[in-house]
């Protein structure tokens, strides 16, 4: 993969800014095939995949935990550690640290346009500047293209000093924790930060939605409830670009154990003994020939 493809992706998220936070039951799911309690902490699908990370399945109900401290190696996205356990219809998993998209503005360069006109601000009374309509960069993906006023910013002086002094990350997170137990569960999300700004989040039990711009959407508590009796919650599905890099972070499973068949005998009955307290049938005689003498 190129780099500067990898710094594309990342900066996408950046300049799109908008981001959806939602809550989202899903309708139950034809799969007949019986699955295994699991949970992992991180995957992802797109120009980047990733591995579910760290990953533990009970497919026999017994309690298993997994951990990792690091991801492999990516340009999107980092974690301190993450635990996931698994067993008898019960899951969980505890993400700590997340960064998406770290140093991303500072891939973007400015126009020469803005650039001049940031140098340019007065020490005051520029907040009714309106943002310039001016062009970014091409990002190399399929996205329309793209300009200062996509950015989630309100005027000239926050354009300049997002740009100007740009974030660590596009998304940081202190933690992610979600539990199931049959067909209940929870998620617990720590301080969530988007470009550096800090965005409250809504309950797990509403739906709320930060105005930005439409290339990134983050599902908070989604849940999926199968045929087969498995139940599914994940706390944070990040999709960037419409699709073209999906992050799953923390994501539980409970389902109770396959049950184990019972064991057919290999061997025939035998033949109960006879009771000791009934007599031994009588054996038939044997009639035995002989000669007698006749007098007279």
């Amino acid at each position: 993969m190129r780099p500067d493809l990898a710094r594309t992706i990342t900066t996408v998220a950046a300049v799109g800014g908008v981001v959806a936070f939602t809550v989202v039951a899903s309708a139950p799911e034809g799969n007949a095939t019986a699955r295994p309690s699991s949970a992992y902490a991180v995957s992802a699908d797109g120009q980047f995949p990733i591995a579910k990370t760290p990953y533990a399945e009970s497919p026999d109900g017994k309690r298993r935990t997994t951990s990792a401290l690091e991801l492999p190696t990516n340009p999107l996205i980092s974690v301190r550690a993450g635990n996931a356990t698994a067993g008898n219809d019960s899951a969980s998993v505890e993400l700590f640290d997340v960064v998406v998209g770290p140093d991303i503005l500072s891939q973007v360069k400015l126009p020469p346009e803005l650039k001049q006109s940031c140098a340019n601000l007065p020490a005051q009374g520029a907040d009714d500047l309106p943002i310039p309509d001016l062009p970014l960069p091409d990002l190399g993906l399929p996205l329309p293209k793209l300009s200062t006023k996509d950015l989630p910013v309100k005027n000239l002086p926050d354009l300049c000093n997002l740009l100007l002094t740009p974030p660590s990350s596009l998304l940081g997170i202190d933690s992610v924790s979600v539990w199931c137990s049959g067909d209940e569960g929870g998620v617990d999300i720590g301080a969530l930060t988007l470009l550096g700004q800090r965005i409250t989040l809504p309950t797990t039990k509403q739906g709320a939605s930060i105005p930005a711009a439409p290339l990134a959407t983050i599902t908070v508590n989604e849940q999926a409830k199968r045929t087969d009796g498995s139940f599914t919650i994940t706390g944070l599905t990040i999709d960037l670009g419409g699709g073209t890099q999906v992050i799953r972070l923390a994501s539980a499973t409970c389902s109770k154990p396959a049950p184990h068949p019972t064991p057919k005998p290999t061997h025939p009955p035998t033949t109960e003994p006879p009771q000791l307290n009934e007599p031994p049938a009588a054996t038939p005689p044997t009639p035995v020939k002989t000669h007698q003498p006749v007098t007279g």
